[in-house]
């Protein structure tokens, strides 16, 4: 305890991110005002809420902006990111003291967070065995049971409610991520979906966790599935997983609609264009689960019709996936560039369309253009998380580098529809990140020129923009010296959650025979 009070910060500069909104914040902030009011007079503070204090701190400074950042850096002596770090380290210690089943609610949100500070962080695998710490607390006080036979008040059942449901939606996503087994053993729990009427009114915003029970809800369907089972999904399955899910968004509350939704509330409650997003972004990743190896096996004249009407499927999938990551990153950027979605979602959806053009051997998928636009565009997005994460840095030098594998491009892409593209706005501004314009740096690269036609492409390589090819200052990023090397690099945390394998790239050495290897330097 006396190891947290050294590095807690003081009371003016405590804030709180409510990303997964697992705290009721009017409880939070008096337990929170109980507890400095507890600390000042000397008197004894509970381990369990001071825990979950210290780790509301450690997430809330993974999302600070820019100024704030600096601010607390100066007055606090040191780097937001080991305070974070020194933060979550504490609270670890600190929780270890607390018995199974000991520390109520507190205990349970608190390693809830845990497993949220570990996933902002890109630590995808102990992200999972934090959750399954958190949830074997929560079946500890029996939250697994429901509430039918137990004398607590509606407001704590309505707690546990919420506290439970979001278990259940962490755990069927992380699991479907990981490729791992669920850790609820669904056969003996009991999912009662919160009320919500604690802050929602008849007329006004939903409430700030129905995202929670609406993809609880989903995943009650979904796990039922072969998504979630050793079978191969059928392509007959994979159709009725993707009407199950479109029937799922059609039924989402009208603020949290895909089309027509009510935005009325999309200014004063920010929590409404976040959340809505981040539901239309599980869904599209959950439909295209089973519809991703229809975009890695090889396509010719002799392909069955059958096969490419699911490969044209997927693609619809794939690019819709790509339009809503690209929403969602101008949701999130820069403020939450941690929050995990984004950045897989951009560097998995672009590997696997890459995967389809290179499998393809007769120019013929669906939508091509738009296949290497939304490839164009997700290399430019993955280039200004790399600013700011790990994971940016990580993935952007290897999507460039397989974009760049590409052949026999009928049309180079545009990206003339890009959403924040103002008018008069060059292609150089959008494929130049923030704090490299090209007067600033010491070589700049010639205006971006696509070539007019076919014929003018010398190896039929797709081309991309060269101020791509910036490094990213302060960020250490794999090198990559030939095109047949992608197979074997070390991805570094996103190797906990996707595999080179499942895109069956055994064509690349092929490919990179038969063209010009690229300088690599810049990666």
């Amino acid at each position: 305890m006396q190891k947290v009070f050294q590095i807690l910060p003081p009371k003016p500069y405590t804030v709180t991110n409510f990303n997964y909104y697992c705290l009721y914040p009017p409880i939070f902030s008096a337990d929170y005002a109980t507890w400095w009011t507890d600390r000042a007079n000397s008197k004894v503070v509970t381990p369990e809420f001071t825990c979950l204090l210290v780790r509301v701190c450690a997430c809330s400074a993974q999302y600070l902006d820019a100024d704030n950042t600096q601010k607390l850096a100066t007055e606090l002596g040191g780097s937001i990111q080991t305070l974070s770090e020194n933060l979550h380290h504490a609270a670890r210690q600190l929780s270890s003291t607390i018995g199974p089943g000991k520390g109520g609610i507190s205990q349970v949100h608190q390693l809830f967070l845990t497993s949220a500070w570990f996933k902002s962080e890109g630590l995808f695998v102990e992200s999972w065995h934090a959750l399954g710490s958190c949830i074997h607390e929560a079946q500890e006080q029996g939250m697994h049971k429901g509430s039918t036979k137990r004398e607590l008040s509606e407001f704590d059942t309505e707690m546990r409610r919420r506290t439970w449901c979001l278990l259940n939606q962490w755990d069927w996503q992380m699991s479907m991520l990981l490729s791992r087994p669920l850790i609820i053993n669904q056969s003996s729990s009991a999912i009662e979906l919160p009320s919500m009427t604690l802050e929602s009114e008849l007329e006004g915003p939903p409430a700030p966790v129905s995202h929670t029970a609406s993809q609880c809800k989903l995943g009650i369907m979904i796990i039922k599935t072969s998504l979630f089972t050793e079978d191969e999904t059928s392509p007959e399955e994979a159709d009725s997983i993707r009407s199950m899910i479109n029937g799922w968004l059609v039924s989402l509350p009208s603020a949290y609609r895909e089309t027509d939704p009510d935005l009325q509330w999309d200014n004063t409650h920010i929590y409404v264009p976040f959340q809505r997003l981040q539901m239309h972004a599980i869904a599209y990743m959950t439909m295209l689960q089973p519809f991703k190896r229809f975009l890695t096996k090889t396509y010719n004249k002799k392909s069955s019709k059958k096969d490419k009407y699911y490969r044209a499927s997927a693609v619809d999938i794939a690019l819709h996936l790509m339009t809503v990551s690209e929403r969602l990153f101008d949701q999130v950027f820069p403020l939450n560039a941690k929050f995990h979605l984004v950045s897989f979602l951009l560097f998995d959806t672009a590997a696997f369309l890459c995967s389809a053009v290179i499998h393809d051997q007769d120019c013929s998928p669906p939508r091509r253009d738009e296949i290497l636009q939304a490839i164009a565009v997700a290399c430019s997005l993955l280039q200004k998380l790399a600013h700011t994460t790990k994971a940016g840095a990580i993935c952007y030098p290897i999507l460039i580098k397989l974009a760049r594998s590409l052949s026999k491009s009928s049309k180079p892409p545009s990206i003339t529809n890009r959403t924040d593209q103002m008018p008069g706005q060059s292609m150089n501004d959008l494929f130049t990140p923030p704090g490299l314009g090209v007067s600033s740096l010491e070589d700049p690269s010639p205006p971006i020129s696509w070539p007019s036609s076919l014929e003018s492409l010398d190896s039929g390589e797709i081309f991309f923009p060269a101020s791509l090819d910036y490094p990213v200052p302060d960020m250490e990023t794999p090198p990559l010296l030939d095109i047949s090397d992608l197979c074997s690099i070390d991805i570094g945390q996103f190797d906990q959650i996707w595999d080179w394998q499942n895109l069956d790239l055994t064509l690349l050495p092929l490919l990179s025979a038969h063209m010009p290897i690229e300088d690599s330097g810049s990666a």
